[in-house]
């Protein structure tokens, strides 16, 4: 607005300073007749054009008249262009005190700023530190610079004793500093300021007015004046603020409402360090629980040690007792059997017929007793985990027409017919011939002891679906083998027991019909050592139905096939005539590739290294050969083979001893070890850290068939977030780069421990990959110091070793570890999940928090939805995504600014977590756009959840939104449903935008989602 002024005395004067204070304002000039008028003077210093006759001046829109005189007032209004307002008099008055007035508040605003400013930076001075002495005196410099006297201090105040004690002070003398604490005085200031709870000032103590006695301490020092501020924490008053003057003074309302400020600054200091001490001491005392009770874990863990150890000597000498005493009642009863055998047949001359009954009874009863012996020996061998399966793809029909053959004169005994019938689909499986046909043996030897005369007793094989126990929830075929028989049947009461080791049925039928109760015992511990399940259907007198199912592993369709055309093929030359191989066949060369895998042999009999040799070179492998340990050691370092095959029994250093040697050298740590020997050994061999392992004679077949899987499975191999990497294997290391960088990490390696404390202090990583076996400082050295040094205590650490952990080293690390994962088959994918699950444990550290909502940030979001869609693919279960775009965001932020925008942003981040479930994820996606991860939510209750989002933002009365109009901030939505709507993170961030835009075109403040692929909105 272009102003001219008419009068240039007092009043011109002091209007010309008012309006030069107002930016939106420019003065074109000032007129009086009197060029030495005050006010001429003044503009002619500022550079205001100054006139004697208003026709002089020109270009103004409002024109004040501060002469106060009518005859010019007269003129004015004569001479006033068309397009300018006049003010005079009273108007111009008014004019003068708005204008005034409006200084004055400019003025107050900014002096508010100026304090809001020294106690926002205060605050944050305080936040960052906990000690309450250090806390207080930036509370009292403070003061002491708003208000502007030369001494404060601050006194604590104990409700119970009535004491006050001086905590900090500042501007007085040694003495006054080193008082010790006093007692309140009835009566007294002090106990005045603790009732009331109010400031009180004093402007002059020596003021005859003045009610109270001053403390001497404070009249030795020399005070005045002074303000004390009493220090209220949840109604109790806690402590007293005291500034002091050396000279009278008056303290008016605005130093006293200052002063109340910085007194809640100084509450929330003594809050602070309180809650702080409480904390500690809640701590110390879970310390001295967890140490407590980490003693008693160990001491339990100890008596559990020593009584599992007990219990595994008697267990071992109970297996070794029955193995002793079934091989010693062995021996006799061959002798028993045979010679009984003998006689019955009159090999040695004729026999009567008691003597023949007599000598059948014997034989009869030798071999009951060794059956039950041999079957005492495989339930002690099951027991003890000693006997195992010799597994391999056989044709189960034709396994079964093998058992057949056999049976059927058990069935010609018992007078009964046995009939198999095989599905067509029944395939080829992975099963254990002998013990698989020992089954079928026992089952159909049951069933036809049991069966009448003339009884059918009928073999079922066929396929079915079985529903598998996991997460998938989805199915697996099983081989199901029926024996059904119409023999006497079982009673309801008695199916329960008949799987229990030496139980019979009770009754007439236990004692008519001779059993060991071993037999049905020891068939379902063969068909769970496959992994199957065996059970019973029976109705008395009309039968029984024995049956048992095994998982059949998937192969494709020409597999099964060339399986079964070899099964064929073997079984018809076994049948025909012995498989003839001549030394020419055997020894014709072989061409192997120079790249080919190298696997080296070790074995003392050259016959074993030169089969083993021609097998692997017919296999397509590179061989090289050790006829001892020390000479195998001496050739795995040279030649690092892909693979070595160890014979255990050798001469000077035994194939254990190899195999220590080899996963405790580094060099050689990681080569697969297949264990070869006669001897039962595989457990020791696993334990030692073989990869797999083989017994002699080596089958061919077996072997090409190990080979070949191990073969793939050894071939495999905006804020930046930093990771240091540490370990002195510089192909971790590299692994380490290639894996973690491709993945856009920042990485960092490091090879020894020193170099490790170096480049953390140095970078300060956001997370530490550390190993523990390094020589010189070892990875428990590093942890240590790393959680001694203030900077670096609270980095997340991984601990990422090949080394087994004893319960010493586990207490050594608890609590100073993020976590820790095995260095044996760490791939890529594995390792980024621990590093995400770090990230996510530590979300502000890694750079995915959004500083202004309050909430995760778009970052994070594609993290966890990525997580979300895989948890959901497991468990079949969907989720639902919901996107919020605040409508007209834009104009907000033009017409309310960017602090207003910034509360609104935090205000609807508070919103969204105050109508989220725990498990939901809220996340700022853009700008202004929020999103939900719903999970296990369908749409319906997805849609939902948005409603609630919506109304809770339309209804808040968020600041400034009232220039937006009649409706204010308000969302639109989009809810996105997983798989439906999009099976990949991008995928289901693209439809929620196309439903947003949906509803941003149907109106404002609206939602939208699919309905059987229709997009609706509401």
């Amino acid at each position: 607005m272009r102003v001219a002024i008419v009068g240039a005395g007092r009043g011109g004067s002091a209007m010309l300073e008012v309006l030069r204070e107002d930016e939106n304002i420019e003065i074109v000039g000032i007129v009086d007749a009197d060029t030495e008028a005050p006010g001429i003077q003044k503009a002619r210093q500022y550079g205001v054009p100054v006139a004697e006759k208003i026709d002089q001046i020109s270009g103004y829109d409002l024109l004040i008249n501060v002469t106060g005189s009518k005859e010019v007032s007269a003129r004015l209004h004569q001479q006033l262009p068309d397009n300018a307002e006049l003010i005079e008099g009273a108007s111009a008055r008014f004019f003068y005190d708005q204008l005034m007035k409006r200084q004055r508040e400019h003025a107050q605003v900014q002096s508010m700023l100026v304090e809001l400013a020294h106690l926002n930076s205060l605050g944050q001075r305080l936040n960052a530190s906990s000690d309450l002495d250090e806390m207080l005196t930036m509370v009292l410099q403070e003061a002491m610079s708003l208000v502007h006297v030369p001494a404060a201090s601050v006194s604590l105040y104990d409700a119970e004793s009535r004491m006050l004690s001086l905590v900090v002070s500042s501007g007085f003398s040694d003495a006054f500093d080193n008082q010790p604490p006093w007692r309140v005085r009835e009566g007294g200031l002090t106990e005045q300021i603790l009732r009331s709870r109010k400031p009180y000032a004093v402007n002059d103590v020596d003021d005859p007015e003045t009610a109270f006695s001053l403390n001497g301490v404070l009249v030795d020092e020399g005070v005045k004046s002074l303000v004390a501020v009493p220090l209220v924490l949840d109604d109790t008053t806690v402590g007293i603020l005291y500034v002091d003057d050396f000279k009278p003074r008056c303290f008016d309302q605005e130093q006293l409402r200052l002063l109340s400020l910085l007194a809640g600054q100084a509450v929330h200091s003594i809050q602070k360090e309180r809650m702080i001490r409480e904390l500690r001491r809640s701590q110390e005392a879970m310390s001295r629980l967890n140490e407590e009770l980490e003693s008693r874990i160990m001491a339990r863990t100890r008596d559990l040690r020593m009584a599992n150890e007990e219990l595994l000597r008697a267990s071992q000498a109970k297996s070794q007792f029955i193995s002793n005493m079934s091989h010693e009642l062995r021996t006799p009863l061959t002798s028993i059997n045979g010679f009984s055998e003998l006689l019955i047949d009159e090999l040695f001359g004729p026999i009567n017929d008691q003597q023949r009954s007599y000598l059948e009874n014997i034989l009869s009863s030798g071999n009951h007793l060794l059956g039950l012996i041999n079957g005492i020996l495989d339930m002690a061998k099951i027991e003890s985990g000693r006997m195992g399966l010799e597994l391999d793809r056989f044709d189960v029909g034709r396994v079964i027409e093998d058992a057949g053959r056999v049976l059927q004169g058990f069935a010609a005994k018992a007078g009964a017919t046995l009939e198999f019938k095989v599905d067509d689909d029944v395939p080829v499986m992975l099963i254990d011939r002998t013990k698989f046909k020992q089954i079928l043996y026992n089952l159909c030897s049951n069933a036809l002891k049991f069966s009448p005369e003339g009884g059918v007793v009928t073999v079922r094989a066929s396929v079915e679906e079985m529903p598998t126990i996991g997460e998938d929830g989805g199915s697996m075929r099983a081989l199901r083998v029926e024996v059904q028989d119409q023999g006497i049947g079982i009673a309801a009461k008695d199916i329960d027991r008949i799987f229990n080791p030496f139980e019979q049925v009770e009754g007439d039928h236990a004692r008519r019909f001779e059993g060991t109760g071993l037999g049905l015992s020891l068939t379902k511990r063969l068909v769970e050592l496959h992994g199957g399940t065996i059970g019973v259907t029976s109705e008395l007198g009309k039968g029984s139905c024995f049956y048992f199912t095994l998982p059949i592993e998937e192969v494709d369709e020409e597999g099964a096939l060339a399986e079964q055309t070899i099964a064929e093929r073997t079984q018809e030359q076994r049948e025909v005539k012995p498989v003839q191989v001549t030394v020419k066949e055997h020894h014709k060369p072989t061409p192997v590739s120079a790249d080919a895998p190298l696997i080296l042999v070790v074995d003392d009999d050259q016959g074993s290294q030169e089969l083993a040799t021609l097998y692997l070179t017919e296999a397509g492998y590179r061989v090289c050969r050790a006829s001892d340990g020390y000479e195998a050691l001496e050739r795995a370092r040279e030649e690092h083979p892909f693979m070595i095959m160890l014979d255990v029994m050798m001469p000077g250093k035994d194939g254990w001893e190899v195999l220590q040697e080899l996963k405790l050298d580094p060099a050689t740590a990681d080569i697969p070890v297949m264990m070869c020997s006669v001897a039962e050994g595989q457990e020791l061999g696993v334990a030692l850290g073989a990869t797999d392992y083989i017994t002699k004679p080596i089958d061919r077949k077996a072997l090409s068939s190990k080979l070949a899987s191990l073969g793939l499975g050894l071939k495999r191999g905006n804020k930046t977030v930093h990771i240091l990497a540490v370990d002195d294997d510089p192909k971790i290391r590299e692994l380490y780069l290639a894996s973690l960088s491709a993945d856009g990490y920042r990485v960092h390696t490091a090879a020894n421990g020193h170099e490790a404390l170096e480049m953390a202090e140095a970078i300060e990583p956001d997370v530490i990959l550390l190993d523990l076996m390094m020589s010189e400082v070892d990875g428990f050295t590093v942890v240590e110091r790393l959680k001694q040094h203030p900077r670096l205590m609270d980095i997340p650490v991984i601990v990422v070793s090949a080394k087994e952990l004893t319960v010493a080293e586990r207490m050594q690390l608890a609590g100073k570890v993020e976590d820790l994962v095995s260095k044996e088959g760490l791939s890529k994918e594995e390792l980024i999940a621990q590093v995400h699950h770090v990230e996510q444990t530590y979300p502000q550290r890694a750079g995915l928090q959004d500083s202004v909502s309050g909430l995760f940030n778009h970052r994070y979001l594609q993290i966890r939805l990525s997580q979300e869609i895989n948890r959901a693919e497991r468990n079949k279960q969907p989720f639902s995504v919901v996107l919020l775009d605040i409508d007209q965001f834009s104009k907000f932020c033009e017409v309310a600014g960017q602090a207003y925008a910034q509360s609104a942003l935090h205000k609807i981040g508070e919103l969204l977590l105050r109508d989220s479930r725990g498990s939901d994820v809220a996340s700022r996606y853009r700008i202004d756009e929020f999103v939900a991860v719903l999970t296990g939510t369908e749409v319906a209750g997805a849609l939902r959840v948005a409603m609630r989002y919506r109304n809770s933002i339309e209804n808040y009365p968020f600041p400034m939104e009232e220039k937006l109009g009649e409706f204010g901030l308000t969302v639109s939505a989009g809810v996105a449903q997983y798989p439906e709507d999009g099976e990949t993170p991008e995928a289901l961030m693209a439809t929620c935008q196309k439903l947003v835009r949906k509803a941003k075109e149907e109106g404002r403040n609206r939602v939208a989602y699919k309905e059987n692929g229709e997009v609706k909105v509401v």
